[in-house]
């Protein structure tokens, strides 16, 4: 399959302004000193209210733990957080793996131009789709609102390319999220009340962090190099599970968050006289900017029960939920590494360039199928991530579980690949 030719969208990849690269690299402390420059901006607009729209009135938000794992601060400048940079990156990727655009260096320069102009105009879209369907807002104070996210979006994708161009440690999407959930357990657990749940988020941090650095082996048979060769070898792979995880823990959430916001805007639209409408989600308004909660349909059975009494009392809602959930993960993470096969550093992050040679032995795979066999280990990662979503919910974790497995796995990815990459467990 042929790809695009990107050098016919040059003019496009080049209409915002580019940041330079560096002509040398950035020592540590600069580095340093640019990631937490970058942590200072991002969570300074994450304290800023917006102006001209009431948020002070707690808002009913069912969508907590997406939010959290895309370091959205609801009501705020960073309202979105880095949910733009993270559509951007499953883009990419999907464009990449089914072969529309050439992987060659010269395209990624380009590529990225383009990047960054969706990211600007869905940074733009975005809001001012969400503040429009807010019926208690008028269209002035809509608009005000949609304008200061777009504004604290934007702000975000000039800072991640900073970050990408070698001037930080890590990228925008583990950086800001790790951080953001940081801070979440940290402010909430000085707050009176929590202290009980306090041990079960450590407890379950504890679980997560144990599980971190789990490698499964991978012995591929190796063709023989004549017909008479006699004994046959294995070349020895690992892979890290940590790099499968990951997709599922942000992905999944941003999938959901996606299909909430497509359901609630077909429901504004269009009413609920209308049978697909319907399946996707029934809304009803609730209090808050762009408050509305879904009461019915697929975005309904999506949301978390709230408390263990919700389960007991609806457990049609708690099981659809759970296996939505988990079988969800599992295809993410499967998908996810189909997608990401085309790139070199993930793969060399995913099994690792450290193997060995020994006598085949009765449970090695041929070459032909080692794919297969990473697609079934992706599946029961990803499970194994939705049932430890469902554990942190049951267990009434600090934050959310999803956000405390995205900095563990973030976090661990980053040390474990030596730090040099600077880019993360999903980076190109």
């Amino acid at each position: 399959m042929r790809g695009i030719n990107l050098f016919r969208l040059r003019p496009l990849a080049e209409f915002l302004p580019e940041v330079q690269s560096p002509a040398e690299d950035v020592p540590f402390r600069r580095k340093l000193v640019y990631t937490a420059g970058s942590l200072v901006v991002f969570f300074a607009g994450s304290q800023l209210r917006l102006y001209g729209v009431d948020t002070t009135m707690a808002a009913d938000d069912p969508l907590f733990w997406a939010h959290t794992a895309y370091a959205g601060n609801f009501g705020t400048v960073m309202s979105l957080g880095v949910f733009p940079l993270v559509v951007l990156e499953m883009a990419t990727h999907i464009l990449l793996g089914l072969r529309v655009v050439n992987p060659a260096v010269e395209n990624h320069i380009i590529l990225n131009g383009l990047q960054k102009l969706l990211g600007v105009l869905i940074s733009v879209v975005m809001p001012l789709g969400i503040g429009l369907s807010a019926t208690h807002l008028g269209m002035g104070s809509a608009i005000l609102a949609s304008l200061q996210i777009s504004v604290g979006s934007i702000v975000v994708i000039y800072i991640d390319e900073v970050l990408r161009k070698g001037y930080g440690l890590l990228s925008a999407i583990p950086l800001f999220t790790t951080a953001n959930i940081c801070a979440t357990i940290f402010w909430k657990a000085l707050r009176a009340g929590v202290h009980g749940k306090l041990a079960q988020t450590i407890a379950f941090f504890l679980l997560v962090l144990n599980l971190q650095g789990y490698r499964v082996p991978l012995p591929v048979r190796r063709r023989p190099r004549s017909p008479d060769q006699e004994t046959r070898f294995q070349t020895n792979h690992y892979i890290n599970i940590s790099y499968l995880a990951y997709a599922p823990i942000l992905f999944q959430a941003t999938i959901v968050s996606s299909t909430y916001l497509f359901s609630q805007h077909l429901y504004m639209d269009f009413g609920e006289n209308k049978l697909v409408v319907n399946l996707l989600g029934k809304w009803q308004p609730s209090k808050g900017f762009g408050g509305f909660i879904p009461v019915g349909g697929i975005a309904y059975y999506l949301t978390t029960p709230p408390t263990l009494a919700d389960v007991a009392r609806d457990p049609v809602h708690a099981c659809l939920y759970a296996a939505l959930l988990l079988f969800g993960c599992g295809l993410v993470s499967m998908a996810w590494f189909r997608l990401c096969i085309h790139s070199r550093p993930y793969m060399n992050r995913l099994i690792g360039d450290q193997v060995s040679v020994t006598p085949a032995q009765a449970d090695s795979i041929p070459l032909s199928q080692w794919a297969r066999r990473v697609f079934m280990v992706a599946f029961v990662v990803g499970f194994c991530v939705g049932v430890l979503t469902l554990l942190a919910g049951f267990m009434g974790v600090i934050g959310s579980g999803t956000g405390i497995m995205l900095a563990v796995t973030v976090m661990h990815s980053y040390f474990d690949s030596g730090a040099s990459s600077g880019i993360g467990p999903i980076g190109l």
